[in-house]
């Protein structure tokens, strides 16, 4: 997996953490925006990602077992950052981000800091 491939994947992984709820708060809005505008992806893929954003998109859409062991947890902490990024975790984000922990291979001891550093 190429470089901008993985972060098209971590980026899809956060807008379903961003959609776990059913919307999307002009916060979580405003940041991945800035982010995507800010990543080392091409224009193509850019759009690919801000569309995501536009659109609900699940971790079921996403290519988890593209994605470097080794990268993982970065990815599962951003995602928990997400889901927490308008100070309320719903249950539907909380559960979301229990079955991306299981999903990514995580462990409970890892998940559950990741979750606790993110405001959960």
């Amino acid at each position: 997996m190429s470089d901008q491939d993985y972060l098209l994947t971590a980026f899809k992984v956060w807008a379903a953490a961003a959609w776990a709820d059913g919307v999307i708060v002009d916060a979580e809005r405003a940041t991945m925006q800035a982010i995507i505008a800010a990543s080392k992806l091409s224009d193509e893929q850019r759009a690919v990602a801000t569309g995501w954003l536009a659109a609900p998109v699940t971790v079921d859409d996403a290519e988890l077992a593209k994605i470097p062991e080794h990268e993982r947890l970065h990815i599962y902490s951003v995602a928990c950052g997400v889901a927490a990024m308008d100070r309320d975790v719903a249950a539907a984000e909380q559960a979301f981000v229990e079955r991306l922990a299981t999903a990514l291979g995580i462990s409970k001891a890892d998940a559950d800091k990741a979750r606790q550093g993110a405001g959960h």
